[in-house]
């Protein structure tokens, strides 16, 4: 079954907001492929050219803007174990003490 760029574009948000980045990099792949194949079905000119380039544009930034966000966020949390580290009570590990949501 052939899945419209508009299905792939939706799982592809959800693998972004569920941090799945192995499905991230696969379903923009998917997703960039399917609309090179939606355009070049359509007639050279065609009128909805533009508003399509816009929704590509639109769907990648922000899944690459979301992806660099959740990095960042973990570099923090990476940053604070040297902080944090001194407060663990002694004898724990420092796995079992700090959870990071990644």
């Amino acid at each position: 079954m052939h899945r419209s760029f508009s299905e792939i574009e939706l799982e592809l948000r959800r693998a972004v907001l569920s941090q799945s980045y192995s499905e991230v990099q696969r379903l923009a792949i998917s997703f960039c492929e399917s609309v090179e194949a939606h355009v070049r079905a359509l007639a050279p000119g065609d009128p909805s050219l533009p508003e399509i380039a816009a929704m590509v544009q639109e769907v990648l930034e922000w899944s690459s803007s979301m992806v660099r966000s959740d990095r960042e966020i973990f570099a923090f949390q990476l940053n604070m174990i040297p902080k944090v580290k001194p407060y663990l009570p002694v004898g724990r590990l420092l796995a079992a003490t700090v959870q990071f949501d990644v």
